[in-house]
């Protein structure tokens, strides 16, 4: 019997799961409920299923045994916990949530149910950083160095409002801290700064949006530029530098600094020099494997995933410590004391 799949959220990255999912011949793609109804229909057009404008609808008439939430940061919440008591395993995108009262909200209600999750932190799954991760273990590590640079602010209505994204670092910039846990381990505390450096309100007379990158808004309170530096349980140090300031291209990387090597990952690529030379590119596929590896879990009847849902709760406390460390006028801030 195939795998029943449904979706709550279908617009921006649902795109890739939808067609994704699509591919596989032992899954059922049976519902799809967002909020803007005509999007869910236009699933249902190439995909076959039932369109919703109320995921609790979909749950109670589809039945799914997998949902893929793709909603905006401060849609979660709801989604995760009637998915959880109904024993529906799930993915989600990340980031998780954008408080840790919320975050921990929903772990409860995983913990207590017992299913199955996976957070899209699909970095982890690239042939490449999972080879960097084995050449680093018994290593020393003493630096750990990332950087996230956009070429400008996505264009959803939702993203330039802390509140309902969480800031810039909690959106994209998250894979480069849980990838960051996940070749040199915890982070302990954060030490951060934000800053504005350019003018993006009023939208000047004659600017016209793009369809990608936005330059200006109508609105927008997080800050363009960021900067972390983390101290790791190993007692390890790490940086994180962000900014959405306009500019040519995205450009985000990693350096790892370790007894014997130093590593390179560029996206899901990475090289390495030291006592081993080498370097290692990520198959075409791989964004598909972080959401696969759920489906093939459920199938076989397992409930351990490489990413579950904690995961995205403890990459979460990392930027939640970061912004905090801000209130705080640049003070170390544990991780811990939020988690």
């Amino acid at each position: 019997m195939a795998l029943k799949v449904g979706f709550v959220g279908t617009g921006g990255i649902a795109k890739r799961h939808l067609d994704n999912t699509a591919k596989r011949k032992d899954i059922q793609m049976v519902g799809y409920a967002d909020v803007a109804l005509e999007r869910a229909e236009e699933c249902v057009h190439k995909y076959g299923g039932s369109a919703y404008d109320d995921f609790i609808k979909l749950y109670d008439e589809q039945k799914p045994d997998v949902i893929v939430i793709c909603t905006p940061p401060f849609a979660h919440g709801q989604i995760e916990e009637e998915a959880a008591a109904r024993g529906i395993h799930f993915f989600v995108e990340k980031p998780v949530a954008v408080s840790m009262e919320l975050a921990n909200r929903v772990q409860a209600a995983v913990e207590k149910s017992g299913i199955a999750t996976q957070v899209g932190y699909m970095f982890r799954f690239s042939e490449a950083t999972k080879r960097v991760r084995q050449l680093l273990q018994g290593r020393a590590i003493a630096m750990v160095q990332a950087h996230y640079y956009m070429p400008g602010l996505p264009p959803p209505a939702w993203w330039p409002f802390m509140a309902k994204g969480g800031g810039s670092e909690n959106m994209s910039p998250t894979h480069m801290l849980d990838l960051g846990r996940f070749f040199a381990g915890d982070v302990e505390s954060v030490i951060a700064m934000t800053s504005t450096v350019r003018r993006w309100t009023p939208i000047p007379d004659g600017y016209e949006s793009p369809d990608r990158m936005l330059a200006y808004a109508d609105e927008m309170d997080i800050p363009d530029v960021t900067g972390m530096v983390m101290r790791y349980e190993s007692g390890a140090l790490g940086t994180l530098s962000c900014s959405i300031v306009p500019q040519g291209k995205w450009d985000n990387g990693f350096k790892v600094v370790a007894e014997g090597l130093l590593v390179t990952v560029e996206g899901p690529n990475a090289s390495w020099c030291g006592d081993e030379v080498g370097e290692m590119k990520a198959a075409e596929c791989w964004p598909e494997y972080v959401l696969y590896e759920l489906y093939d879990q459920v199938i076989a009847g397992n409930t351990e995933t490489s990413v579950p849902y904690i995961e995205g709760v403890k990459s979460l406390g990392i930027s939640l410590a970061g912004y905090e460390s801000v209130k705080r006028g640049g003070c170390q801030v544990r991780v811990a004391d939020l988690m």
